[in-house]
């Protein structure tokens, strides 16, 4: 059987490749197979992290944080995730809700923080001190509604 490779090309421009490009292409291939390998074991120790920080979808989370500052100590634990996920979970917060059409006035705490005695006592005070019927009416009221209580 006759060779039929290129027939045109002379052998001088065919040429094997050297040790020193395999090995070129070879460390190229090593570099690439431990980035991906490095990035893997990033982002399975932040995901394992997350899920167990109680983040609902770590995906979205991993999708907007930076994770390159993420290295392994000898043990190979990951480190610098805690500081991730706990500034992301401080962030993340939930406000304190404002109540709509709720009491207001600024004596309102106040006024629910006193006991019916407190009550009773502040009228009485206030039914002397005035001497107004509203006040002593008030005053007589409140009383009454207590002994009923009681």
């Amino acid at each position: 059987m006759e060779d039929v490779t290129n027939p045109g090309t002379p052998e001088e421009q065919t040429q094997e490749p050297t040790w020193e490009d395999e090995r070129a292409e070879l460390t190229q291939r090593l570099e690439t197979l431990t980035t991906e390998l490095h990035s893997q074991r990033v982002s399975n120790a932040f995901y394992r992290k997350a899920r167990a920080a109680g983040i609902d979808d770590p995906d979205a989370l991993a999708g907007i944080v930076n994770l390159s500052a993420v290295t392994f100590d000898d043990a190979g634990q990951a480190q610098g995730i805690d500081e991730i996920l706990t500034t992301f979970t401080a962030a993340a917060k939930p406000k304190k809700s404002h109540t709509i059409g709720g009491p207001s006035g600024l004596n309102y705490q106040e006024r629910v923080e006193k006991t019916s005695e407190q009550r009773l006592a502040a009228a009485a005070e206030k039914a002397k001190r005035t001497g107004r019927p509203e006040d002593m009416v008030e005053y007589m009221e409140l009383k009454s509604k207590l002994k009923l209580q009681n």
